[in-house]
């Protein structure tokens, strides 16, 4: 068993409670030690201009699946929700579900790099991942948390009201 972190976001329909609906489903499958952060509000990155704010938050839970088993789980749930498979890349979504970090652990496979490559970039991911683990640091990185937030590009982030 190792210890998981998931980013989730969404921008489609009620972003809020869509991000709430997925927590629900990943607490259900993965109790073990399951947390979740407070819900963000945040502008969208890289995307059109007319692009809507996104819901975002962080999950971490205990799993022992092997972790593309986990990412091909992640990529049901987002599917269930009604994100195609072959969506685009910075488009709008229902749900878009992250793996960044399982532990100390590194990845680089085809289908899955860990920690997720643009997480220290990602206030949007950052924030929320500090809610629930503020001491969390990843593997090779010899900053916090804290320092991470401040260094990431600057973003308009607050809690979802």
């Amino acid at each position: 068993m190792r210890e998981v972190f998931v980013a989730l976001g969404s921008n489609l329909g009620a972003p809020d409670q869509n991000v709430l609906r997925a927590m629900a489903h990943l607490a259900q499958q993965f109790p073990e030690g399951f947390r979740s952060s407070e819900i963000y509000r945040t502008e969208p990155v890289d995307m059109a201009a007319d692009a809507t704010d996104f819901a975002n938050a962080v999950v971490a839970f205990q799993s022992g699946l092997p972790l593309e088993t986990l990412l091909s789980n992640l990529q049901a749930l987002e599917a269930a929700f009604g994100r195609p498979k072959d969506h685009g890349k910075n488009t709008p979504r229902t749900l878009d579900l992250d793996l960044i970090a399982a532990g100390d652990e590194t990845l680089s496979t085809p289908a899955l790099t860990l920690p997720h490559p643009k997480v220290l970039d990602r206030r949007f991911v950052l924030q929320p991942l500090q809610d629930i683990a503020p001491a969390f640091r990843f593997p090779g990185v010899n900053e916090g948390l804290s320092v991470l937030i401040q260094r990431a590009p600057s973003l308009v982030i607050a809690l979802w009201d």
